[in-house]
């Protein structure tokens, strides 16, 4: 991989945040390589073959000296699925090994309720013996960040969006679009706030850190809409026109006013410090973001003959089954108001 000055290592690289992010180094000059539990050819990586400046190969998470074998020198790793603070204990060996080291992780880390608008880096974080998501990842957090010479980023999203995931809460207003549906009705006066991330925009701060090597912690989040204003961003995008009708209070058990920002009181991440610390500014749009959204996820579901959840399993894991798209309950509703 001659004509790159830098190397990459990505582990959990063919993922969201992975394929966005090598696509953003391979830009900047970095030669990547993306580390996976196994090669699995497909229409997108025949052979395991990757374009210019990009490789693939198999990584046993589980062994810890193979993997810090595989990092060992490199200018950059990015970590996109260290959940526990086991995976902290295995980056915290690479002290002195690598030049920046990068660590994916979550908002949910941060205590509630009480959440100020916006939510500061320096929010205190949850501390439990549970074995939780958010508690996992807190501590581990704290394991990173207790390390003496790390140089280690951490990154708190929001709910991710961009291709090739498996989970897209925009998808909530996407097929309506394509349906051509006439309205679409909210719960909580559609005001909700809950953090988005583009995973372009997270490339763009994991390209910033590693320009910059540093033990901190930082928020990468889009720009906080209401969940009305993303319905009618998706529809601008898409050019559908439809009606945005809200109510106050919680959706119904039959999921009219149902959508994937269903909270009562706003979440908001304050970006001030990636853009005073680093000079952060998006790399993509949130319209431009959405666009890449919409083109993907409207391919996706096309190659899955139209079976959505099949595309998109996360969704129903959290959020289950039947809650999506109530059409009847949605036109009875608009037509007694």
């Amino acid at each position: 991989m001659t004509g790159h000055d830098r190397n990459a290592f990505i582990i959990g690289g063919t993922g969201q945040i992975g394929r966005a992010t090598a696509a953003r180094l391979t830009a900047a000059g970095y030669a990547v390589t993306l580390g996976h539990r196994r090669l699995r050819p497909g229409p997108e990586q025949p052979d395991g073959v990757q374009p210019d400046g990009v490789r693939s190969v198999q990584v046993d998470r589980a062994d810890t000296e193979a993997l810090l074998k595989a990092l060992d020198g490199h200018d950059l790793v990015v970590d996109t699925v260290a959940f526990t603070p086991y995976h902290g204990a295995q980056l915290a060996r690479l002290a002195g090994r690598v030049g920046s080291l990068v660590v994916i992780s979550t908002g949910a880390v941060y205590q509630a309720p009480g959440l100020p608008v916006p939510i500061p880096e320096t929010w205190p974080t949850v501390e439990r013996d549970t074995h939780d998501y958010p508690a996992g990842k807190a501590a581990l957090e704290r394991l990173l960040l207790a390390t003496p010479g790390l140089p280690v980023s951490i990154l708190r999203t929001g709910v991710l969006h961009g291709p090739h995931g498996r989970s897209l809460d925009h998808w909530s207003f996407i097929k309506r679009a394509l349906d051509r549906r006439p309205h679409v009705v909210l719960a909580h006066d559609g005001r909700s706030r809950f953090p988005t991330s583009a995973v372009a925009n997270v490339a763009e701060l994991i390209r910033l850190c590693a320009r910059d090597p540093a033990a901190r912690v930082l928020n990468i989040a889009d720009d906080p809409l209401t969940v009305a204003e993303i319905g009618a961003r998706v529809f601008a995008v898409m050019g559908h026109e439809a009606e945005i009708v809200t109510f106050a209070g919680p959706s119904r058990p039959d999921g009219l006013g149902f959508h994937p920002w269903n909270v009562p009181e706003p979440i908001v991440f304050s970006m001030d410090k990636a853009r005073a610390e680093l000079g952060y500014r998006d790399a993509v749009s949130y319209d431009d973001a959405l666009r890449q959204d919409v083109d993907w996820a409207v391919a996706a579901v096309a190659g899955a003959g139209g079976d959505w959840q099949a595309v998109f399993p996360d969704l129903i894991v959290r959020h289950g089954p039947d809650v999506w798209f109530p059409y009847a309950a949605e036109d009875a509703y608009v037509a007694t108001r």
